[in-house]
């Protein structure tokens, strides 16, 4: 997977954000775990992002937390229930109790409500 990351100001931390076109590669953590765990990998092979689903009895399996490379949580992503277009808001940081989203996605859809 490829990735250009273009932006004056970073949201989650400066450190990302980057002068010309990166290269990112993506790898399932492990084959036999059951979860949704990443690793994000640079051109150089260093570790640039961790996504993990943790355990089932850990944190609810509708979140997903992308981590740095030391495992500091930068954005958690939880799954909006009820959702018609599979719609996803993004948390800074670890998500707290009544924390407002810095963003949300949806999944599109060729049906479109009014």
């Amino acid at each position: 997977m490829s990735a250009s990351i273009w932006c004056k100001r970073g949201i989650v931390n400066e450190r990302f954000c980057f002068e010309e076109e990166t290269n990112l590669t993506v790898h399932k953590s492990s084959l036999f775990y059951p979860g949704d765990d990443f690793i994000v990998h640079n051109s150089s092979g260093e570790i640039v992002f961790r996504v993990e689903s943790y355990c089932p009895d850990s944190r609810p399996k509708d979140e997903l937390v992308l981590m740095d490379s030391a495992g500091t949580s930068l954005v958690t992503l939880h799954r909006k229930k009820p959702s018609l277009h599979q719609r996803w808001e993004g948390f800074l940081g670890e998500k707290k109790e009544g924390q407002e989203p810095i963003f949300s996605i949806h999944k599109s859809s060729i049906i479109r409500t009014i």
